[in-house]
């Protein structure tokens, strides 16, 4: 049963490409709406069948839809959201799916108004691939992976709740958290590991025939588009900056530790225990 009549998507990439498929394919709305800079992009949408219809007017994409999705780069959602809201439909369901959420929510929260027509909730989908574009996109994206909404003391309860209930209908956990905590928490299980692969490769400089499966898979999402990553350190500095201290002084304790069997071998059983907790996300499928 669909939960949404129509919903807009803006941007038309990685992560709204798999929004539009996993829509479509599990019959959560009506009609997919895709708007994009570029014709080529729609076509590409549509061929894929991430899309119903598309347009490159934001104004127009987002007439009568009653969800409405910013899926651009980090420094546009804010920019695009100013754009469209006046055309927003009374009851609309604005949310984002950015990986930086304190300065987004405060200031979409701010264009919105405490008395706005429009329901906003900071939303954040923890998937993806080094890919991007819509041809690197799945309808299976966000299976077993977690959906983080960043709600504040102006958030609509039964907004919140109705977006949980799609990303549990896309397969994903629904998990709240403060903007604040949110920028934190992802800046350590998100935005770190991006730049220990980006260290990774700096201390190589180039392929090797002796890297194993270790480091391919550890370097894997320094393939990840320079510009997006760019932008999402210069928004979460301070976060990540203190995500790169606390790593510096575990690489320090590590460092001591090789000098002592025991000590370091309590070390890498506790790491071993803890990551056997994480609970893996199943293997992409492709839907029929």
């Amino acid at each position: 049963m669909a939960s949404f009549d129509r919903a807009t998507i803006i941007g038309v990439g990685l992560i709204g490409g798999s929004l539009g498929l996993a829509l479509r394919a599990r019959h959560l709305v009506q009609e997919v709406v895709g708007v994009s800079r570029a014709e080529k992009t729609i076509a590409a949408a549509r061929d894929r069948g991430a899309i119903d219809r598309g347009t490159v007017d934001p104004m127009a994409g987002v007439a009568g839809a009653d969800l409405v999705i910013l899926a651009t780069p980090p420094d546009l959602v804010v920019p695009m959201a100013q754009r469209v809201l006046p055309y927003l439909r009374p009851g609309a369901v604005l949310t984002d799916v950015a990986s930086v959420k304190a300065e987004i929510v405060r200031s979409v929260e701010a264009l919105v108004g405490p008395q706005s027509r429009v329901m906003f909730v900071g939303g954040h989908p923890m998937a993806g691939t080094e890919g991007r574009g819509v041809t690197a996109a799945s309808a299976t994206l966000f299976e077993g992976t977690a959906y983080l909404f960043t709600p504040t003391p102006r958030t609509d309860p039964g907004t919140l709740e109705r977006l949980s209930a799609l990303a549990r209908s896309l397969g994903a956990a629904p998990v709240t958290l403060d903007p604040q905590d949110h920028d934190r928490t992802v800046a350590l299980t998100s935005h770190l590991p991006y730049l220990v692969a980006v260290a990774l490769m700096g201390i190589t400089q180039t392929a090797t025939p002796a890297a194993g499966p270790a480091f391919l898979g550890a370097t894997r999402v320094a393939r990840s588009p320079v510009e997006l990553w760019a932008q999402i350190c210069r928004l979460n500095r301070e976060s990540i900056l203190g995500a790169l201290r606390v790593f510096r002084e575990e690489l320090t304790r590590l460092e001591g530790a090789l000098g002592n069997g025991d000590r370091l071998t309590t070390m890498l059983e506790n790491a071993r225990k803890a990551r056997l907790r994480l609970v893996e996300p199943p293997a992409p499928r492709e839907m029929t």
